[in-house]
């Protein structure tokens, strides 16, 4: 993805050029969707390019709201650098995006657009629910398909429509990958190290995340269980608390049940793409991060 990168960099002046360089490279799993979907386009880079700054913008601002101090395994650019500059640095990601996405002419630029929004309703969503611990499913899948899917569902309908392909098709096969995705990265937050996750183990918890292993647990566990669990809600969790966290989790069938529901939303995906490989491949690689 080295056409991407460089796009990005010409994005930028060379002092805002440096904070890039400050924010390791992710898995840039939009841009070989959009790479993978639109592969003879050739605005599929360009594309890529603007969807990978706006989620840069997007974690910039969503680790301020956190207060997070790690990203991708090095300081955030909110601890090093401060709150109010990783937010003003965040502003000129997604406008500098903006600015650049109108050249792919107005139907993509509404769709990326309303994704965005639908991004920041999703932050907003997130930070109402940490207030209580959210034992609906319902609600923590509408949250997670706002704040993580839709981008993910708009990079594809984009994708689909530089291609001239089914736009729809693609539109829900991104969709159903997003929710996938987070769920599995849900999962990951329990199961990992914080060597491998680059941040935190069991972070979200202390953040004040319910997330779905969590939510299952707490349906199924005894009256002692849930008032032990939210005891932890919200709060930095200690070694014995976590050790116990994870045996309960594991022991009561939450994880394998999240990770199931994950495999069926990808399946579903995946049967949109059956007639192509790299995308049905980039779909199962997510499935592999778990093994």
């Amino acid at each position: 993805m080295k056409e991407i990168k460089e796009i990005i960099n010409g994005f930028f002046e060379p002092p805002i050029r440096e904070y890039l360089s400050k924010i390791p490279a992710g898995k840039l799993l939009r841009s070989r969707l959009i790479c993978a979907i639109a592969k003879d386009s050739v605005d599929r880079y360009l594309l890529s390019a603007i969807i990978e700054t706006i989620h840069l913008a997007s974690l910039l601002h969503d680790d301020v709201v956190d207060n997070a101090k790690i990203r991708r395994g090095v300081p955030s650019i909110g601890a090093s650098e401060g709150a109010k500059t990783a937010i003003m640095v965040g502003d000129i990601f997604y406008s500098t995006a903006f600015s650049r996405l109108v050249v792919l002419g107005e139907e993509i630029a509404k769709i990326v657009s309303l994704a965005v929004a639908k991004l920041s309703r999703g932050e907003m969503l997130d930070v109402e629910l940490s207030k209580s611990f959210n034992e609906s499913k319902e609600k923590y899948e509408n949250m997670i398909y706002l704040k993580t899917s839709a981008l993910i569902e708009a990079s594809c309908e984009a994708a689909a429509i530089l291609a001239r392909k089914d736009r729809e098709r693609f539109r829900k096969f991104g969709a159903l990958l997003g929710v996938a995705f987070q769920i599995i990265d849900d999962v990951l937050d329990i199961t990992q190290d914080e060597a491998t996750l680059g941040k935190p183990a069991l972070n979200d918890l202390s953040e004040g995340k319910a997330t779905l292993p969590l939510i299952y647990f707490y349906q199924k566990a005894e009256k002692s269980d849930r008032e032990k669990l939210l005891a932890l809600f919200g709060k930095p969790i200690e070694k014995t608390d976590a050790d116990w966290l994870k045996e309960a989790l594991e022991s009561s069938g939450a994880i394998d049940s999240s990770l199931g529901y994950a495999k069926g939303l990808l399946g579903e995906a995946k049967a949109l793409v059956f007639d192509d490989s790299e995308l049905s491949a980039i779909a199962e690689a997510l499935v592999s991060r778990i093994k």
